[in-house]
């Protein structure tokens, strides 16, 4: 792990295919939904814990971790749809919901004014903030405020087995659709595809943008000036859902910020959002070109996994507290586990192991969280989208090396210290996740001759990323001192 990440830690889905393109269209406003706030309780259970809670130490970092009930009365909508471009409208309403969302503040006067909120990823089966995990030492240094939102079913149900004495009674469900599913407002059957989940978010985001009572608030003493919505593959999804028919609806995010990935986003919003995509979700599902617009952005990035190994290292800290994941085999187990038991021929699902590359893609997606905030206070946009080279037929395409052509080229992508790649066989999750394997101090020598020969090669590959606006200047200033501090080539 690098020095930038390693000092606050305490502990050790059906993915999408081809996408298709949005058409030109026109917001619609006109229907325009206010979004209520959601009732925020405290939950105070003497003998329990949170589940999925950051196994970061928030108090050496000045914050203060509040988890809370939250329960309201949400909408179902029409046309909240994936590759739809168009803006949905309410099909019922008062459709009850209890869930919970943990929040994370700083002290007023370090506070930003800007609230960042994830939704979890439950493609484990967990509620996991996979977003949080790129970004969490950009996020505290900078005070914002942080929301983690439990809004699908996966997730909800997982914290009631998990504990039941601390989550009893939570539902996100709705029982009112045909046996087929279709979301028609008669019959008794559970309706699929979490329907309330849209409103869920957008109202637990409005409560904590209210900020009302006082010393009571839940979060006590700032004024909450904007919000961003964040979330990671299954989740990013999700919002891209919202993004694209939700957003004009509820006006309740001022910027998004996506990682791995959006997909296609509506051109027609003066909503500033950017994907930050990994070569190895790419890879292995096709680089699907999508265009982007006025106020999108879509930067890839060479060599990154679909978590990196920090991010990844992140979530395994809380997976080794919390043992909640039970997938493939009932068994509990640590995300790293998870990663290696999917159900495949042979002792391994991984081709390599260990899982994941060094490529620090939160170096990017720090900055992709700074430009959308930046962009809708200062308006000014982001830099360019960055993709991969693609066929035709979308395969990604790779020089005589196999490396990746195109994207965003980070120094441990360029400049490596490990031998690594982001592929791994053909089983999800091994095929998204890669693999890495430390270079021996004789290689790294044979490699780059001398240390300060290393040092100056990182140097000039990371600060062109900082002109050209893809990495924030103090994230490459910790990374050529975690350089200058390393052994590589000594």
């Amino acid at each position: 792990m690098s020095v930038r990440r390693a000092a606050l830690l305490l502990l050790p889905a059906a993915l999408a295919g081809a996408l298709v393109l949005a058409p030109a269209v026109t917001a619609q406003a006109s229907n325009a939904v206010t979004v209520p706030a959601a009732t925020l309780t405290e939950i105070n259970v003497p003998g329990t814990s949170p589940m999925s809670a950051t196994a970061v130490d928030l108090a050496a970092a000045g914050y203060t971790p509040r988890e809370f009930y939250a329960t309201g009365l949400a909408n179902r909508y029409t046309g909240a749809a994936a590759n739809t471009f168009t803006t949905a409208s309410v099909l019922d309403g008062g459709n009850p919901y209890r869930t919970r969302v943990m929040v994370r503040y700083p002290k007023p006067d370090k506070f930003n004014g800007t609230l960042a909120v994830e939704w979890t990823n439950v493609t484990i089966g967990v509620d996991f903030e996979f977003a949080t995990a790129e970004a969490w030492e950009y996020l505290l240094r900078e005070g914002y405020a942080v929301a983690v939102v439990s809004a699908q079913r996966v997730g909800v149900e997982r914290l009631k087995t998990w504990s039941p004495q601390r989550y009893p009674g939570l539902s996100v469900d709705v029982n009112k659709c045909n046996p087929l599913g279709t979301p028609v407002p008669s019959g008794t059957s559970l309706c699929t595809g979490d329907p309330l989940s849209y409103d869920i978010f957008a109202q637990i985001t409005q409560a904590l943008k209210d900020n009302v009572g006082g010393a009571a608030a839940p979060m006590p003493g700032l004024q909450v000036k904007d919000a961003i919505a964040i979330g990671q593959s299954q989740s990013a999804a999700r919002l891209a859902i919202y993004y694209n028919t939700i957003q004009p609806l509820h006006n309740v995010f001022e910027g998004f910020a996506f990682w791995d990935r959006s997909g296609q986003l509506r051109d027609d919003l003066a909503v500033p959002a950017i994907s930050v995509d990994s070569e190895g979700l790419g890879g292995s599902f096709g680089g699907a070109a999508w265009t982007t617009s006025k106020y999108t952005r879509k930067w890839d990035v060479a060599g990154a996994t679909h978590a990196s190994l920090y991010g990844a290292q992140y979530i395994e800290a809380i997976s080794e507290r919390d043992m909640a994941i039970t997938q493939f085999d009932g068994v509990p187990k640590t995300f790293f586990a998870w990663i290696d038991t999917s159900p495949v021929t042979g002792p391994h699902a991984c081709a390599k192991l260990p899982p994941f590359t060094t490529v620090d893609v939160g170096l990017v997606y720090d900055k992709a969280i700074d430009s959308v905030r930046n962009w809708y206070k200062n308006g000014t946009p982001a830099a360019p989208s960055r993709s991969f080279v693609t066929t035709p037929a979308g395969t990604l395409v790779r020089d005589a090396n196999g490396n990746v052509e195109g994207g965003i080229r980070l120094p441990q992508y360029v400049v490596p210290t490990a031998d690594q790649g982001a592929l791994n066989g053909t089983q999800f999750p091994c095929n998204v996740s890669g693999w890495h394997r430390y270079y021996t101090a004789e290689e790294l020598k044979a490699m780059y001759g001398t240390h300060d020969n290393y040092v100056l090669a990182v140097e000039e590959v990371i600060n062109p990323l900082v002109e050209d606006g893809y990495v924030l200047r103090t994230d490459a200033s910790a990374a050529i001192r975690d350089a200058a501090q390393s052994d590589v080539a000594k």
